[in-house]
């Protein structure tokens, strides 16, 4: 579903640039590798785009407006993207809250977090259900492909009063003529108040639970796989959690069941 309102941000950070000769430290870099859109970003020390990488963090205000940023966008190295390919995204789940107490994502946020993307507001789902999105850019028909373009974030429709914290938003971009395979999870954390001050902890824990976990079947995070991992598959899937949905298609069928028993199946390192 999408979902139209009309907000206060100034149009002008709206705007979508298509001239990518300049790469942004704070933008997803974008390229297709092995027939799959990838996500980049540029190493501090060397000036270089580092394929894949998976999170990006943003300051919610940091353009003068509380509640929201236009970034991280999206950018693309020269020639590395189809000449004129349609780019959009989906919201894969509920947004998440860090708590900083138990240290985790594990809490769905009350916050909403809206996307402005083409003109049009797109709100992430309060429950952990897949939310199909829009085109938000295309490529240029040129051989060097250019592409730079900015959606907007807003936390609570961006208006007051100023909320303090993380926020966990998890995203896939994919090719709207479908002849290149959608991008892995992106994690993209937006910071505010004191959250800025956890933003790292934040960070460390998307990469060790939701990226750098080689176990997949570990559904209880013990280190083994048992019974108990089963047994929690079984109960996710019949709930259609989405942790059940093993090939983040949205859907669950014998795919998934297909996708963990190779999972347990590989064991775990």
């Amino acid at each position: 579903m999408k979902n139209i309102m009309n907000t206060c941000i100034p149009l002008a950070l709206a705007i979508s640039f298509t001239n990518a000769s300049d790469l942004h430290d704070a933008d997803y870099i974008l390229a297709i590798q092995d027939n799959q859109i990838v996500t980049g970003v540029i190493d501090p020390d060397s000036g270089e785009v580092v394929y894949p990488s998976q999170i990006k963090s943003a300051i919610l205000g940091a353009e003068g407006f509380p509640n929201f940023t236009n970034d991280p966008g999206f950018n693309a190295e020269l020639g590395q993207l189809n000449p004129g390919m349609f780019i959009g995204f989906s919201i894969l789940r509920a947004p998440r809250v860090w708590d900083g107490a138990a240290m985790d994502f594990e809490t769905i946020a009350t916050e909403q977090i809206t996307v402005r993307a083409a003109a049009q507001n797109i709100v992430a789902p309060s429950t952990d259900t897949r939310l199909d999105g829009i085109v938000f850019g295309q490529a240029s028909i040129t051989p060097s492909a250019t592409f730079h373009h900015h959606m907007q974030y807003l936390l609570n429709g961006g208006l007051p009063p100023v909320v303090e914290g993380v926020w966990l938003l998890e995203l896939e971009l994919w090719d709207e003529s479908g002849s290149v395979d959608p991008s892995d999870p992106l994690y993209i954390l937006f910071a505010q108040g004191e959250g800025e001050d956890q933003l790292e902890d934040a960070i460390a824990w998307v990469q060790d639970n939701r990226i750098g976990s080689p176990c997949l079947a570990d559904l209880n995070g013990d280190g083994s796989l048992d019974f108990f991992d089963v047994s929690a598959f079984l109960t996710a899937y019949n709930a259609q959690d989405l942790v059940a949905d093993f090939n983040n298609d949205g859907q669950f069928n014998f795919f998934d069941v297909s996708d963990f028993l190779s999972a347990y199946t590989n064991g775990c390192p």
